[in-house]
């Protein structure tokens, strides 16, 4: 026999496995409408009846031994196929059923009638179901009471799941209150304590049983320090006086956290300083049953504070926190003693206002300092950065930063992190690349000669090459070439840290550039059997860079991405508007960017795979060139990457109105 399916069958198994039933213990609530449905019916049988994807399992059953039958004879399994009662009065005269063995054999059912146990979203789980061994037909009064009865059955099983998750939701929260690091206690909503949690126990000296039912403002707020709040309240409002617990809750009336230090008074009589954080407790009809009161302990943070101090007064740099307010202003809440070694500035002069610290950065650095700060805030990531600050007395120093921010409950932004002097690694790197320069720039005509000559002798110019020496000949020369394109790198380099590099920054429609670039970089792609895929370009984008070293920078990334791509996949570049101005991303399905990796991507000659067998070539420099030519031509640049599903590098340039010319 075909076993019948729901249109919806995957939603339906899906919400019978949420209900939570199915092999569940009997329950005397769902006996009752079995009992009740048999007993008004008149049938020695009744069943409530689920229907998973092989079987028909009983929650409860009347008159029967067996707990499931298989879906295939079920009846319930034709019920669920409708809305409304489905009723079989002579089974062994039904062609669907004349043939079924719950028919021929044991229970031997002559008589069903099945109503569908419908859930909210319209799936149905199973049937409340009457059976009899002899033909049968109800009336209107039993076909309506079991209908009402099903009704009843499905109330039954949604008040089961919600006591269910009721009941895990208060053993977890009071997991939670209990295990919690900081004093937390539950008011009502005039401030009587309801509930405290061991810590709070610890912190205040109070056994639970003396808090609970006893006021906030009576019981642990200093008297002298909440009337004189009450008293700035009232000022405030313009009213003559205000409530104990209206000015404890604050903020937290209206819906809001209400974050401030408080004074408590401890059991053995100690003024104990506490940060109070409340928030409303609401019901699910968003009605507030009281407010939470989490309460950290600041009796450590003047000791913590001058620990702190002599740390930081020992290390090279600077310790701080930044905090950038939601209005755009910005602070340094605390600096150590190192500030004034790289700023020249004290930690007073920035407490309230940044704005003296920003004003000593290199003004060609500025805005990328300010980049990466907009560029934490929005993502939270971790803030690194490597600058020049104009010292008043060093004079122009090289410092790196780095910092993880921290949201806060009215959404400013704090950062916690430390700056230190990397003037003398700097100096150490540029002796470094001044040497390879000049070693670049010593090797390039002996090396053009050699790759000249090779051109020379495989073209033929010297007679025929004897096939001996031919491949070696060729190889020699393929090697000259990468050498050759290896100086290039370096210099490139050596021009871009030294300010040397030339920009001839002019206005270009984007497009062209992008379907040149394309054009130009798919010989190489060719060797790798990949094809380089410009998508559709919504609009018209304009930017002002340098053409040429654009173009370096999109053959640096479609060279990559070709390189790194499986044969026969594509390479798709796509322009997408983006806050600040145009994105141009190139995507490929590689193996993905290795976690481990992905800090030096952009460094120079980082290779993810370093060793001398790499089977990938290239010089680890073309990435590092990249970010430079961007981030010179006012853009920058990055990227994006699940390891094993392929890299999508973009970089943002910054673009001009629409319209504008040439």
């Amino acid at each position: 026999m075909s076993r019948p399916l729901p249109p919806n069958e995957t939603q339906r198994l899906a919400a019978l496995q949420a209900f939570e039933l199915l092999d569940s213990p009997a329950e005397a609530m769902f006996d009752d409408i079995t009992a009740l449905a048999a007993q008004i019916c008149g049938t020695p049988i009744a069943l409530i009846s689920l229907i998973d994807a092989e079987r028909q399992w009983f929650k409860s059953r009347v008159g029967l031994d067996v707990e499931q039958t298989p879906r295939e004879v079920a009846f319930c399994a034709h019920a669920i196929q409708g809305s409304e009662l489905f009723e079989v009065a002579n089974a062994s005269e039904d062609p669907r059923f004349c043939d079924n063995p719950l028919v021929t054999g044991a229970p031997d059912i002559r008589f069903y009638a099945g109503m569908p146990l419908s859930a909210a979203d319209g799936c149905n789980l199973g049937t409340l179901c009457v059976i009899d061994r002899e033909p049968h037909r109800l009336d209107a009064a039993q076909r309506s009471a079991l209908q009402a009865l099903a009704r009843q059955a499905m109330r039954l099983f949604e008040l089961r799941l919600q006591a269910r998750r009721q009941a895990e939701q208060a053993a977890l929260h009071q997991a939670m209150l209990d295990n919690a690091g900081s004093a937390m206690l539950i008011t009502d909503g005039q401030g009587l304590v309801l509930r405290a949690n061991p810590t709070s126990e610890a912190l205040l000296g109070y056994p639970r049983e003396q808090l609970q039912g006893r006021a906030l403002s009576e019981l642990l707020h200093e008297p002298e320090q909440l009337r004189q709040r009450m008293r700035e309240l009232a000022e405030s409002r313009g009213m003559s006086s205000v409530g104990a617990f209206e000015t404890i809750i604050g903020r937290a009336s209206e819906g809001l956290p209400e974050v401030r230090e408080w004074t408590y008074l401890g059991r053995d009589g100690r003024h104990i300083p506490l940060l109070l954080t409340l928030s409303q407790i609401r019901s699910q009809d968003q009605q507030v049953q009281g407010y939470l009161v989490l309460a950290h302990d600041l009796s450590q943070r003047e000791q913590a504070q001058q620990r702190l101090t002599r740390l930081a007064a020992q290390l090279p740099g600077m310790l701080y926190q930044y905090l950038q307010r939601r209005d755009g202003s910005s602070c340094f809440p605390y600096a150590s003693q190192g500030l004034q070694d790289i700023y020249g500035l004290s930690p007073d002069e920035v407490q309230e206002d940044a704005s003296a610290a920003f004003s000593r950065l290199h003004p060609r650095d500025l805005p990328l300092v300010a980049a990466a700060i907009r560029q934490s805030a929005e993502q939270l990531s971790t803030w690194h950065q490597e600058y020049r600050v104009q010292h008043p007395i060093k004079g122009p120093i090289w410092v790196e930063g780095t910092a993880n921010p921290q949201q806060l409950a009215n959404g400013d932004v704090l950062w916690h992190g430390y700056i230190s002097d990397i003037s003398q690694r700097k100096q150490h790197e540029q002796l470094v690349n001044e040497f390879i320069a000049s070693v670049s720039h010593e090797l390039r005509t002996p090396l053009t000669a050699v790759s000249g000559s090779l051109g020379l002798i495989n073209g033929g110019a010297l007679g025929e090459v004897p096939s001996a020496m031919a491949g070696m000949l060729t190889i020699a020369q393929q090697n000259c070439r990468r050498l050759g394109l290896l100086i290039d790198d370096l210099l490139d380099m050596e021009k871009l840290l030294a300010g040397k590099m030339h920009f001839d920054l002019a206005d270009h429609a984007l497009q062209p550039l992008l379907e040149l670039a394309v054009q130009h970089n798919q010989p190489y792609a060719d060797q790798y059997r990949v094809k380089l895929v410009l998508q559709p370009i919504s609009q018209p984008f304009r930017v002002r860079v340098d053409s040429q070293r654009l173009a370096q920078v999109l053959a640096n990334l479609l060279s990559n991405a070709a390189k790194f791509s499986p044969p026969g996949q594509t390479v798709e570049v796509e322009v997408q508007p983006c806050a600040h101005g145009v994105r141009i991303q190139v995507g490929d399905h590689g193996p993905g960017i290795p976690l481990a990796f992905r800090e030096r991507i952009f460094h120079k000659f980082a290779q993810a795979d370093a060793s001398a067998t790499r089977k990938k070539g290239g010089t680890g420099l073309g990435l590092a060139i990249s970010k430079e030519l961007v981030e010179h031509m006012g853009g920058r640049i990055g990227f994006d990457s699940i390891e094993g599903q392929g890299a999508t590098f973009w970089c943002e340039l910054p673009t001009l109105p629409s319209g504008a010319s040439e």
